[in-house]
């Protein structure tokens, strides 16, 4: 469960360190350990994949993520 949305926190961990971290958690109301548990939704994938875009800026794809 929350595999992608796992692959989303590790990707804005990646470029953006422990402050795009939290920015992802503070943005999605969703922590890290919570994704970790929840389901894969199509809702949830896309509420994450919305606010990393806007944390990373348009330099990286998300695309790099797997999902």
């Amino acid at each position: 469960m929350g595999r992608k949305l796992m692959d989303i926190y590790a990707l804005v961990t990646k470029h953006k360190g422990f402050k795009g971290r939290l920015r992802l958690a503070v943005r999605t109301g969703i922590s890290q350990t919570k994704a970790q548990t929840m389901p894969d939704s199509s809702e949830a994938i896309s509420v994450f994949e919305r606010a990393a875009k806007e944390i990373l800026g348009p330099d990286i794809s998300l695309n790099n993520y797997g999902g």
